[in-house]
């Protein structure tokens, strides 16, 4: 599915407690200011019904080919933006390179390639920097 440069898409990031906020301000803390990114936090004791309330109003003037991120697959941030699939892609998992390369990528015409790359950044960001510096080590 491609879309227009002008109508990028929204990103929402679906959380347990304030990770989803604190991951788009140290995001804005590499790439700067992001636009249309909204954080929804469960917070403890939330029913999972006020956690929908508190997101319907904003995702509904979004556009179809938005992504949502949720923190933890089967979670019940998860859960509930499953409840969104028909017309949103859905990423679990999320982490921080994940969300610099989404910003990154936001003007690429093809929802299906961006949502690849992003996946990609996010699994590649993980490292075993001990095995690293012991390869590097081996080199010198």
């Amino acid at each position: 599915m491609s879309y227009e440069n002008e109508n990028k898409p929204w990103f929402f990031i679906f959380t347990h407690g304030k990770f989803g906020e604190a991951l788009k301000k140290t995001a804005e803390m590499i790439v700067g200011k992001m636009e249309h990114v909204y954080c929804f936090s469960l917070l403890e004791d939330m029913e999972p019904e006020a956690f929908i309330e508190q997101i319907k109003e904003s995702i509904k003037n979004a556009p179809k080919h938005s992504v949502i991120f949720t923190d933890l697959f089967g979670g019940t941030p998860s859960n509930v933006a499953a409840t969104f699939s028909e017309d949103f892609n859905i990423i679990s998992g999320v982490n921080l390179p994940m969300i610099i390369e989404a910003e990154m990528q936001r003007s690429q015409n093809n929802i299906d390639e961006f949502v690849e790359r992003v996946m990609f950044s996010a699994k590649d960001g993980i490292k075993d920097v001990k095995k690293i510096m012991e390869e590097r080590r081996k080199k010198q």
